[in-house]
């Protein structure tokens, strides 16, 4: 691409229904759909022809396309972003949360005028969500709740704030937001994580405790959880955890597979199910050099657990199996 600040965050299709790609640029969210053509001699016709006909299993081929649709997006729409979302002032600094989740936002059409590609404006829909509705989370902790305008973001982790490093009252923490798509998940994991706080095993789970709850500024409602950051990599990035001394690496690989081992016979003992098993879900402490099971947000993923698996027990068992034999101990 031919600008850095400009990013597609987000691909949608449906068989027939046409193609829609959510881009930030300058902390602006644009929302560009190509829909399907009356006439078959149009540009955007092929694209979405191409886009649904790709093999998801094919990483460079899936990265191509999209590339090639971005190209031809970013330049029909040129002006449009120099006009509608001149560069910060400040760079790409993040400011607070609510900004982040909900950025001025624009619609477009891509479509063909005299053999080039076009973006004309649509109407949306002003109203969010977050705004209308709230999650089904009973404050019954007395967590302190904070309005998504005081929460200030250091660094997206997942999504457009989905995930991300946040200050709050001057002290990181880890926050999950984002739209309705993600808030069961979400709802899962307070689930997870309060039953934990809970009981008699609190202190002995090395798991992120809960530390408060995000409300819209516009209506109140809780759109968000905090929880402890844990300063950390992730245990799928096994080779830039590991010494250089591969002995003293298979002590601490031994190590982090007997904590995670620990860890989940100790949910189970209080009823908890971690849900969607794999390293990428294992935080390595940076101080303490210890493992910790994050994501309690449930599903599966292939690979490590079987879907009919999903959210069980057994899921969980055959996770920590899969996990030992990534980590060769």
């Amino acid at each position: 691409m031919t600008s850095e600040d400009w990013q597609a965050v987000q691909w949608d299709s449906g068989c027939g229904d046409g193609l829609f790609i959510t881009i930030m640029y300058h902390g602006k969210r644009f929302h560009v759909s190509l829909l399907p053509p009356s006439s078959p001699d149009t540009i955007e016709g092929p694209l979405i022809s191409k886009f649904d006909s790709m093999d998801d299993e094919d990483e460079d081929e899936t990265l191509a396309i999209q590339e090639e649709i971005e190209i031809i997006v970013y330049e029909a729409g040129r002006s449009i972003w120099t006009q509608l979302a001149p560069p910060l002032p400040d760079g790409p600094e993040l400011s607070d949360l609510h900004s982040l989740l909900y950025p001025e936002t624009f619609s477009f059409r891509l479509i063909t005028n005299n053999g080039k590609a076009e973006l004309i404006p649509q109407e949306i829909e002003k109203a969010h969500y977050h705004d209308r509705f709230g999650m089904k989370i009973v404050n019954d902790m007395g967590l302190p709740q904070y309005s998504s305008k005081d929460i200030r973001v250091l660094q997206t982790l997942v999504g457009q704030g989905y995930i991300a490093q946040v200050s709050v009252e001057g002290k990181e923490m880890c926050c999950k937001s984002g739209d309705d798509a993600f808030w069961r998940g979400i709802e899962r994991e307070f689930d997870c994580l309060r039953k934990v706080a809970r009981s008699h095993l609190a202190n002995s789970i090395r798991v992120p405790q809960l530390l408060g709850l995000v409300t819209s500024v516009e209506t109140g409602m809780i759109i968000g959880i905090l929880e402890e950051y844990i300063p950390t990599g992730v245990l799928s990035d096994l080779r830039e955890l590991e010494d250089e001394d591969m002995e003293a690496s298979t002590e601490r690989r031994k190590k982090w597979g007997a904590q995670v081992r620990e860890t989940l016979d100790l949910l189970h003992e209080i009823g908890v199910i971690w849900g969607d098993g794999k390293p990428h879900n294992v935080l390595i402490h940076e101080e303490t050099d210890d493992a910790w099971v994050i994501d309690f947000g449930g599903s599966y993923t292939e690979g490590w657990v079987d879907e009919e698996l999903m959210e069980t027990l057994e899921g969980d068992e055959q996770a920590v199996g899969t996990i030992l034999k990534f980590l060769n101990v």
